[in-house]
């Protein structure tokens, strides 16, 4: 069995330093952003309490993986790679990126330019241990008001305060690397030797009832060496705040001849070693000044002493305190991906997608998340006919026009700002990785199973089958992309109410002779019907995984059929069409009326969202014309698609509609917060509605096309006077309309079969 050894924080920190430990690129991105996260972390190392362990990899060859510096989002390249041999950090990065950001300036050393940091607002701050002044009221843990020192053997006795005590005093301050220059702590904004002497300053400033010390000058700074004499520094002036304070205090009570009062104070303020060492009962028979300069001489020895506890505390802290770590060498590459699995089990679920890339990474130095970030911008050459909507197909050319336009771009598949894929997206492409890498059993089996997609197939995929089929994957997602953007009214991955239907598309559209064929467009009609008939029927409601798989091997044997020039059989489709919003406690008019909201029981937002998409994916004109009084064609590509907001046609209330809306739109047993009752429209609509009455408001609704186009015919019903049964009825006309347009647009999608 392996078992762990054990290394000081500091020296842990020093390997980190000269880049004897790396960060492998399939490891997970830096999640520990939380300053409270954070903050227990430091508390644990100050309380000398067990933070973790980790797992390394040792290596021979720096090139096995391509690998960054710690803290740094920039991989390295072969130039700049370390030539002696390197341990991999496989497990531990998130602890380790604290610790070594908040106890050392490794961070800071290691990506000059603050724009390389893998996490700049979570690691751009210096953390600091708040002391309090001599007439602070609060917890004195460390002994400083008293200048004692609670522990004999301060660099081995352990405290009897715990974290939970001292995390109100561990202090966060950010700092930015240009716009705060003013912050002596900021490493970025001077050179390191000028910022430690301002240091001393800014830690006991006068008009402060704190004084700091600084956490990031424990491990030394291997570059000036001027850590440690800093932090003595600091802490010797910390002392000599507090020896003042005591001073002033004694010299008030001699002024206001307190005699009595002044030598109790001085008992008091001494610890007995010093009081032995400086006074004796003749000692009081001396002048004022004279008592006063043996006051002053015994309270400065005992600062310097405190000053010495505390800098061997900190001290032990990182150099006494060993972190557990497991390493293994190269041959147990296997062995340490089972390790990293058991580490993390119990604990926070380890991610298949770490292990796959752990895996390809055997095959490829190029770094797994940088590649499928560069396919989410490579694109494919859509074929505009498959848009079936002229409005967004005009929409579509207006935005090629102005801009290169990729699917899974387009949808938000990457978050640059973030810096971080959507869980769907990743989620997805192993669905679809393990449905291309598995198609032979597909084969051989006459059909895809349940199994195929669960995680432990998934984790038997070879590191050449995910390294071959990784772009595949990623092409494939981004036609599903365009197919949900054009067809289906999405407009980004986050609104797919049903992310197992992702890896259906995308695998019928792996394909370049199931997307560039003749038969393309019926392909997109199918899956188009598919999906209304899918949602409307709630057929998605329960079981996902088993519909899912269901659903793929019909449609794979469907599109075989159009590729053979047959009829395909879709009763299926037929089957949900017919039961399109009309199944019981789901989709069924009543239901959606909220009539069994006394029974809690309320429509799933799915519904809600489903039906705006439905229209956007028509495309319809919004409810007020823009400002210069034209009409506004809403669609996905539109201008205004990213900022549509969801709106109540017939209005929530009496007064005006922003008024109503603040407190009727949380009561969810308003039948006006009904599914039915909701439409998307631009924020221009929705300001201008917004400052009007109800009167007002009934008089835009019969102007605007889009009510009608959205199945609203009846809208100028709406009146000022309209009751409650006449709103009602409105909504059920409008379900009606709504029931016979979706199942004509099925129908209509459907090919026609044979009689």
């Amino acid at each position: 069995m392996q078992q762990p050894h054990r290394e000081s924080l500091d020296a842990t920190i020093g390997r980190i330093k000269r880049n004897s430990i790396m960060l492998p690129d399939f490891q997970r991105k830096f999640v520990w952003t939380e300053e409270e996260k954070q903050k227990k972390l430091v508390a644990s190392v100050l309380t000398k309490l067990p933070v973790g362990s980790i797992l390394l990899l040792r290596s021979q060859n720096v090139q096995d993986y391509s690998c960054k510096q710690l803290g740094s989002k920039e991989t390295i390249s072969g130039s700049n790679l370390p030539s002696d041999p390197v341990e991999f950090l496989l497990d531990g990065q998130q602890r380790m990126t604290v610790l070594s950001n908040v106890f050392s300036d490794v961070i800071f050393q290691l990506t000059p330019s603050p724009k390389d940091l893998i996490a700049p607002t979570a690691l751009r701050r210096r953390f600091f241990l708040l002391l309090p002044k001599y007439n602070t009221h609060c917890a004195d843990h460390f002994g400083v008001k008293s200048l004692d020192f609670p522990l004999q053997n301060p660099d081995s006795d352990e405290p009897i305060f715990l974290t939970q005590d001292i995390l109100q005093f561990i202090e966060i301050l950010p700092f930015h690397p240009t716009k705060d220059d003013g912050k002596c702590y900021n490493p970025y904004s001077r050179p390191l030797r000028t910022m430690l002497q301002q240091l001393i300053g800014f830690c006991t400033k006068a008009d402060d009832p704190w004084m700091r010390v600084p956490l990031f000058l424990l491990v030394e700074n291997e570059q000036l060496s001027l850590n440690h004499t800093t932090l003595a520094s600091i802490l010797q002036a910390i002392a000599e705040d507090v020896q003042r304070a005591k001073q002033y205090e004694l010299k008030e009570l001699f002024s206001e001849s307190h005699f009595d009062k002044a030598k109790e104070f001085i008992v008091s303020n001494l610890t007995a070693n010093v009081y032995r060492e400086y006074f004796d009962e003749n000692s009081f028979q001396k002048s004022v000044d004279e008592i006063f300069q043996l006051f002053k001489e015994a309270i400065h020895t005992q600062g310097t002493a405190w000053s010495n506890k505390m800098y061997s505390y900190l001290r032990s802290c990182v150099s006494e305190i060993n972190l557990s770590q497991i390493s293994l060498n190269e041959s147990q590459r296997a062995r340490a991906i089972d390790i990293y699995e058991n580490l993390n089990r119990g604990g926070v679920s380890l991610d298949i997608f770490d292990l796959i890339m752990a895996r390809v990474a055997q095959v490829t130095q190029e770094p797994f998340y940088k590649r499928l970030e560069k396919n989410i911008y490579v694109g494919t050459n859509y074929p505009q006919s498959l848009i079936r909507s002229t409005l967004v197909k005009k929409s579509f050319q207006s935005l090629r026009q102005r801009q290169q336009y990729h699917a899974s771009e387009a949808v938000e598949c990457f978050s640059s700002e973030k810096n971080e894929f959507p869980k769907v997206y990743l989620d997805s492409f192993l669905n679809v990785l393990a449905l291309i890498c598995y198609k032979d059993e597909y084969r051989d089996n006459n059909g895809f199973s349940v199994e195929h997609l669960k995680r432990q197939k998934k984790l038997e995929l070879t590191a050449q089958q995910i390294n071959n089929c990784c772009e595949q994957c990623c092409t494939a997602i981004d036609r599903a992309c365009f197919f949900f953007q054009v067809r289906c009214g999405i407009r980004n991955i986050k609104e797919i109410n049903y992310t197992l239907m992702v890896p259906i598309v995308a695998y019928i559209l792996a394909a370049d002779d199931c997307f560039f064929c003749t038969h393309n467009e019926d392909i997109f009609n199918l899956l188009e019907s598919w999906y209304w008939a899918s949602i409307f029927s709630g057929a998605y409601d329960k079981d996902q995984n088993q519909v899912m798989i269901h659903d793929l091997n019909c449609l794979i044997e469907n599109v075989r059929d159009f590729m053979a020039g047959n009829i395909p059989d879709i009763r299926w489709i037929q089957d949900r069409r017919d039961r399109v919003l009309s199944v019981d406690g789901f989709s069924d008019c009543d239901f959606l009326l909220l009539r069994d909201a006394a029974s809690d029981g309320f429509p799933k937002s799915v519904i809600s969202s489903t039906i705006c998409q439905f229209f956007l994916a028509e495309g319809y004109e919004d409810l007020c014309m823009d400002r210069q009084s034209a009409p506004v064609q809403l669609t996905v590509f539109s201008e205004y698609a990213r900022s549509l907001q969801i709106h109540h046609v017939i209005p929530l209330g009496s007064a005006t509609i922003q008024e109503s809306t603040k407190k009727l739109r949380e009561d969810k047993k308003c039948y006006l917060n009904s599914p039915l009752n909701l439409m998307y429209i631009t924020d221009n609509s929705n300001q201008a509605i917004s400052s009007k009455s109800l009167a007002e408001y009934t008089q835009i609704i019969p102007i605007s096309a889009g009510l009608s186009q959205v199945c609203f015919s009846r809208v100028d019903t709406i009146t000022f006077t309209s009751t409650d049964g006449e709103r009602q009825e409105l909504l059920r006309d409008r379900y009606n309309a709504l029931n016979t347009k979706i199942r004509k647009t099925i129908n209509d999608l459907l090919p026609v079969q044979n009689p």
